[in-house]
């Protein structure tokens, strides 16, 4: 009896043993698949100004908000609306409310900008010629960006910036000044020759974070936008620290998750900027681009939200923990036109992806 008694405790003991050791292998998987795969702390959308007031700061905001997006960035460029533009709206009262109800409602707010044009005045081509670009006939031209390696344009630049940001204030302290949105608008003058797209557009960036570093602060961070022609990483130029990625694959198919080449392109970036930092923007919402840029024949979203998961959980993968989508036109005309329910709901699957993350698509 004795003997029974005891084959049945030690079968008892072992399969609690072995109860307890699956839990706890249970609980390990469980914890490794929420930290390899987490919910990025910055998740938004970026519209113009005029999508703002046309649709009402009110109705954006809840909207982003019964979304789940916490992020907010506000355009400018300079096609459609510049960046004085830009700053009329922010001085507004629509403006002030806007920033208002997103303080409000946890929705942190930036400003991301095609914006050289504005930071070097073009009317100074007549008098420094030298202070702008040089095309690949070898002649000085005041359309687009300017020369990257000219001193003087710098100090410019530098005068301009800073009435610039006594009214733009990231609330994330993360600064986005972009160079000009055009195929070949880069410098081919000697000294700038030698030096990729990318490599100029970091020259630029790393004289403009540290202007405002000196303004602001070790904290303020710049982005390094990669996109079109900057697309590949730099190689001779390195990023100074507080540099961060911005990783925009404008011209990828969106029938299809991001392709082996849009892939392989973020991840020879992320060789060179630290992941941590990096921070996408992408075009799954984008009306703007999906309509060819003619705000007179707004197109419908081709919204898919499994490529987008997909793309999310890729990105996820790699680290990267900021990741926005541009929404430009998305108005009155465009609610109008295609269902205020419908594109509402578009913006809420948008946003639950990031809640619903670890449920990978067949």
């Amino acid at each position: 009896m004795f003997k029974i008694f005891y084959i049945f405790s030690q079968s008892l003991f072992l399969a609690v043993a072995l109860i307890l050791c699956l839990a706890t292998v249970r609980q390990v998987e469980a914890r490794e698949v929420s930290d390899s795969v987490r919910m990025p702390q910055k998740r938004g959308v970026v519209l113009y100004p005029s999508d703002l007031i046309s649709v009402g700061e009110s109705e954006w905001v809840s909207r982003l908000r019964d979304a789940g997006i916490n992020l907010l960035g506000i355009h400018a460029d300079t096609v459609f609306e510049p960046l004085s533009q830009l700053e009329k709206y922010v001085k507004s009262p629509q403006g002030s409310n806007l920033l208002r109800l997103c303080a409000e409602n946890g929705i942190e707010v930036e400003y991301e900008l095609h914006v050289l044009q504005s930071l070097l005045p073009r009317d100074l081509f007549e008098t420094h010629s030298e202070y702008f670009r040089m095309d690949t006939e070898g002649k000085r031209s005041q359309k687009y960006n300017i020369c990257f390696t000219s001193e003087g344009a710098y100090r410019v630049i530098e005068r301009e910036l800073k009435k610039v940001t006594e009214w733009l204030k990231p609330t994330t302290g993360r600064y986005f000044f972009w160079t000009d949105d055009v195929t070949d608008g880069f410098c081919h003058c000697p000294e700038c020759e030698e030096y990729s797209a990318s490599e100029q557009s970091l020259i630029y960036e790393n004289r403009l974070l540290k202007m405002l570093r000196d303004q602001f602060g070790p904290k303020v961070t710049l982005a390094h936008l990669a996109y079109n022609q900057t697309l590949p990483p730099p190689i001779k130029v390195k990023p100074i620290e507080g540099i961060f990625l911005e990783y925009a694959p404008i011209g990828r198919d969106y029938s299809k998750p991001l392709s082996e080449k849009h892939q392989a392109s973020l991840e020879e970036n992320l060789k060179i900027f630290p992941a941590c930092s990096a921070h996408v923007l992408e075009y799954w919402l984008d009306v703007s681009m999906f309509s060819g840029w003619k705000i007179q024949q707004l197109q419908p979203l081709p919204w898919d939200e499994a490529n987008c998961r997909r793309d999310i959980l890729f990105y996820e993968g790699k680290g990267i923990d900021s990741i926005t989508t541009f929404a430009a036109w998305i108005n009155q005309d465009f609610l109008r036109k295609y269902g205020r329910e419908e594109t509402w709901k578009i913006l809420s699957e948008y946003g639950s992806i990031f809640e619903g993350k670890t449920d990978l698509p067949e």
